[in-house]
């Protein structure tokens, strides 16, 4: 019987054998209060996503996990989340808010209608986490999410701040209303007025509103004045605020890129990650999971770039040194063997460009893939 109910499992390559070669990576995390699963930077690696998804049945129906949340938008999740108080959710509403960047792809889809699935008996919970706005699927942020953030400020500013937001959002700007240094120093102004507010308890500002105010001063943060941490630090934020409000003991996989689930910083990163402190919170409690490759292609970016092949490994890499055996698509590389290699070189954080690091200090575990497969659109 399949994994995913009623999912039709032909749906994806997984076979048995991938569930076996994962056998060693479940049993190093089951008990883990936080599974980070990391891919590609360029989120186009479709046999990555899954064994993803193979990985995340497998943590939810034989570890208890209770939560998955997505390197998606913060803001369109808190309102799925409001749809399905009201009875209301969709299975699109779902993928809409996972964004298009994975949900427009072939091999999410079984992931999609699990998670539906369980949304749907009550016993799992989806969040985003990214304080970033944008997207074609994020239908809330781009007509609602301004008229939102700004709602809690007194008039006139609740007008001004929306118009200003809203055009943002849209992205509606033209040579009347270019966004220049002046549209930028509005942003901020309001920005920090919303975050102000929000920021002094007030109980008429609901807890989801004033959550939201404090990631988009991170995203501002980012966008406007080209903070290197702030979006690492706002996934962090976002993601312990959905923990705290979670029943006690929920266990939580989260949905990232390699690059933001290592568990250290280090010079080939931009930043802090946001795996960086989940382990100082954590420890032993947390594990980083990274995803590599011998052989095969890829898209980036989002899956909607070109297909592009792996190059060749290099002599001494990880991928060469942990290549799976002839009968085998993948190999799983515990902790213990990453901090035997030593520092390697390896294209765990991203596919285009290996970097030489000891990847025993950002991960936990690596899945070496003998083919990866770049996504398919659906």
């Amino acid at each position: 019987m399949s994994l995913f109910g009623p999912v039709a499992w032909a749906q994806t390559v997984s076979r048995d054998s991938d569930t076996q070669a994962l056998d060693p990576l479940i049993r190093d995390v089951c008990d883990r209060e936080i599974v980070l699963l990391g891919e590609d930077a360029g989120h186009g690696a479709g046999r990555t996503i899954e064994l993803k998804t193979l990985i995340i049945s497998r943590l939810v129906n034989e570890c208890a996990f209770g939560a998955v949340v997505f390197e998606s938008q913060f803001y369109d999740f808190l309102e799925y989340e409001r749809t399905r108080a009201a009875g209301k959710a969709t299975r699109q509403g779902l993928a809409d808010a996972i964004g298009a960047l994975w949900s427009r792809s072939r091999e999410m889809q079984p992931l999609i209608d699990f998670l539906h699935a369980r949304l749907t008996s009550g016993d799992l919970r989806v969040a985003g986490m990214d304080p970033q706005v944008g997207g074609v699927t994020g239908y809330f942020s781009q007509q609602r999410l301004g008229r939102e953030l700004a709602g809690q400020l007194e008039e006139p500013r609740r007008t001004v701040c929306e118009g200003e937001l809203s055009r943002h959002h849209t992205w509606k700007y033209d040579a009347m209303n270019a966004f220049d240094e002046a549209a930028r120093s509005r942003l901020r102004l309001c920005g920090g007025e919303i975050r102000d507010r929000a920021a002094r308890g007030d109980a008429l500002i609901p807890a989801e509103s004033a959550a939201m105010a404090r990631s988009y001063s991170r995203y501002l943060a980012m966008s406007l004045d080209g903070d290197r941490d702030a979006r690492d630090l706002g996934m962090f934020e976002n993601l312990m605020w959905h923990r705290a409000r979670w029943p006690k003991g929920v266990k939580v996989i989260v949905w990232t890129a390699t690059s933001h689930a290592s568990r250290a910083t280090t010079a080939v990163l931009p930043g802090r990650p946001l795996g960086s402190r989940v382990h100082e919170t954590l420890g032993g409690r947390s594990a980083a999971i990274g995803f590599t490759a011998v052989s095969g292609t890829f898209r980036t970016p989002g899956g909607r770039g070109k297909v592009t092949p792996l190059s060749g490994v290099e002599p001494g890499s990880l991928e060469a040194s942990f290549s799976p055996s002839d009968n085998a698509a993948m190999a799983y590389v515990g902790k213990t063997q990453l901090r035997e290699a030593g520092v390697v070189p390896a294209r765990a954080l991203n596919y285009a460009k290996p970097f030489s690091v000891d990847w025993s200090t950002l991960l936990d575990g690596l899945v070496v893939l003998r083919e990866e497969r770049a996504v398919e659109p659906f």
